[in-house]
This record gives C-alpha cells, sequence and structure tokens, in this order.
C-alpha cells in the first residue's frame, strides 16, 4: 500500500503489482451492488447548481348558478427549487519508479485510474442515501440524500395528517417489515413506483417468508420472482423490481426521521434498516421523479472529470485527479417514500 506521500512503503508492495509472472488485471474484492448512479436518468447542467419549477396548490373551481356572479380565484402558485451541486474528488500519485521499471504486465496508471473511480463512486452511492446538505460543514456541501428528502416530504398530500393512510415516511416502530406498509406507501406514491430499494438483510426476510410459508408457486400474494437478463432471480412487489442495495445498511433507530436530524449509520448493537420506493423521472423534460445531476466535467455525458498531472512537486511521481459534481433532483414531492426502523425480524403480513 502507498503511504501518505504517495509512494509504496517498501519495494515487495509495488512488485506486488509489477512481476512479469503475474496474470494481467486486477481481481476485484470490493463488490458493491444496488446503487444508484447507473439506474436514475441524469442531466448534465453547466453551473453550480440546478433550478426548477414545483406546482403548489391548484386554484379552486367552483360552480355557478345561472346568472350569478363568477369569483375570481387565486391563480396557482409554484416553488422555485434550488439544489446545489456536491463536489467529491479523489486524487492519487502515480509513482514513475514503478511505471517505468516494472510495468511490463500491468498497465499501473490505468489500474489506478479504475481503482480511484471506484472509489469515487463508493463516496458519491453513500451520499445518495445518507447525504445532508443540513450537515454541511464550512464549504464542504453534502448533497441531500434520499432520507433526507423522504423526511422532507413526509406526506403525499400536503396539509394532511400524518398517518399510514397518506405517509410517504412510515415508521415501522423498531419492528419487522409489516407488508400492510409496502402497500400502503405503494398507494401514497401517486406518481407510481419504479423500483424498491432494500438492504440485503430484509430482502432476505422477504424470500423467507414466502419460502416458510411453503409457497410452491412463483407468487404469494403480492410477491413474486422473475429472472433478470443475466439469469440472476430478482423479487418484485406488485410487479415492481426490489433492487438489493449494498450501500443501504445498518442505522440507528430514531435519527433522521424529521428534517432536524441526519440519518446515522448504525453505532450500537441494535440495527435497524430502511426501504425506500423510487419514482424515476427526467427533471429537465418536466417528469416528477426523481434524476440524478450532474456538473460540467469538460465533456459532453462524462460524469468524472479527469486530470492528469505529468510531474508533482518533490516526488518522482504524476498523479492523477478524479471530480465529480452531483446531487439528486427531486421533481416531485411524491418521488421517494420510506419505511424507516426496520429490524432484521420475520416480516409480518
Amino acid at each position: 500500500m502507498a503511504d501518505a506521500g504517495g509512494h509504496w512503503n517498501n519495494l515487495a508492495e509495488a512488485q506486488k503489482l509489477t512481476q512479469g509472472t503475474l496474470v494481467p488485471g486486477i481481481i476485484e474484492e470490493d463488490i458493491s451492488e444496488g446503487g444508484l448512479i447507473g439506474r436514475l436518468p441524469v442531466m448534465q447542467v453547466p453551473g453550480q447548481e440546478i433550478i426548477y419549477n414545483r406546482e403548489n396548490d391548484l386554484p379552486v373551481a367552483a360552480r355557478a348558478g345561472r346568472g350569478s356572479t363568477f369569483q375570481w380565484q387565486d391563480a396557482t402558485t409554484y416553488s422555485q427549487i434550488t439544489r446545489e451541486l456536491s463536489t467529491g474528488y479523489i486524487q492519487t500519485p502515480l509513482d514513475q519508479f514503478v511505471e517505468s521499471q516494472y510495468g511490463n504486465f500491468n498497465n499501473y496508471a490505468a489500474i489506478q485510474a479504475i481503482e480511484d473511480r471506484k472509489a469515487l463512486m463508493k463516496l458519491v452511492e453513500n451520499d445518495l442515501i445518507y447525504g445532508n446538505d443540513d450537515s454541511t460543514v464550512g464549504d464542504v456541501l453534502q448533497p441531500k440524500g434520499l432520507h433526507q428528502l423522504a423526511a422532507l416530504y413526509p406526506q403525499a398530500n400536503a396539509g394532511a395528517q400524518e398517518s399510514n393512510t397518506n405517509s410517504l415516511n412510515i415508521d415501522e416502530l423498531e419492528g419487522g417489515l409489516q407488508l400492510s406498509n409496502l402497500r400502503a406507501l405503494e398507494d401514497n406514491m401517486q406518481h407510481g413506483i419504479d423500483f424498491w430499494l432494500f438492504p440485503y438483510e430484509i430482502a432476505r426476510r422477504l424470500d423467507a417468508h414466502v419460502q416458510e410459508n411453503a409457497i410452491a408457486t412463483s407468487t404469494f400474494g403480492q410477491i413474486s420472482f422473475g429472472i433478470n437478463e443475466v439469469g440472476q432471480r430478482v423479487s418484485f412487489w406488485n410487479g415492481v423490481p426490489i433492487i438489493r442495495s449494498r450501500y443501504l445498511v445498518a442505522e440507528e433507530a430514531n435519527t433522521g426521521v424529521d428534517t432536524t436530524t441526519t440519518r446515522a449509520k448504525q453505532s450500537t448493537t441494535a440495527n435497524n434498516f430502511s426501504v425506500f420506493a423510487v419514482k424515476m423521472g427526467q427533471v429537465a423534460r418536466r417528469e416528477p421523479g426523481l434524476s440524478l445531476g450532474f456538473g460540467n466535467s469538460g465533456q459532453q455525458g462524462e460524469f468524472f472529470k479527469t486530470v492528469f498531472f505529468p510531474n508533482l512537486e518533490d516526488f518522482d511521481a504524476s498523479g492523477l485527479r478524479n471530480v465529480a459534481y452531483y446531487n439528486l433532483v427531486d421533481g416531485s414531492t411524491m418521488s421517494i417514500g420510506r419505511i424507516y426502523d426496520i429490524i432484521d425480524a420475520a416480516v409480518v403480513a
């Protein structure tokens, strides 16, 4: 492993990438599945923020008697929504001795570039779930992640009392996942749902619910199974695919319930989990769902901006920097629904 200065701790570490008998390439050990980056529609913007208008309450229509006077109603109002882009980066030195003396099978720079982008992708994926711009320190801005957006718009209808009959933000009260809450959230997502995002622990509980009830067919109530394009089994809830995400991890109960706190990852022995319902939409085309906005990388359609430094001062090394500018863009307040504080216990029918 390279130390903080960008050089290797010892020659043996450098030679692990470069010995002549080494099989080309790297065998991956860091596998992170169920991300949002490759799933959401994207929009590239030239500036530092994305600004769009969202409809508020409609005017109230009325009936009139014959010969009566028509009354003027207040026109529809709109909220201007701003989503400022967060900046994530990674920069690593490329030891010129390693590259020039031992780079016969592994393209050292190319491999490091791939590893750097993987590391940056992990940061972005984590931010898209757990980011909270209310936690910004100094000028280091976090994006609004799924948890913060779910807490921001807890009801499907503005002004209604919060309950499971209209809630987009359902508290499981540190119990097993209730199928009735999945049904309620499904109904309350008035624009529909394109996919569910589940942590592996809760997805396995849903599978077990079917298996332990000895259901021989492919369907149990609203739970069904299918095969994706690469032959893997996929679970569905009422025909909507359930995406298993390794980025959704154990969390602290009663955090991030509303906009006053940030959803915290688990730090005690009690594990709680969350699931999300997501409606996708290209906000640039005025669609009401969720998009991934990203900034100007210097190339059309390129998520990362890559800068190469041929010589680093005080080091016998070149350098590589990857930068991403990003945030979620929620067209509608009903782009996201959440069930939180679920424990790893049997599903409740």
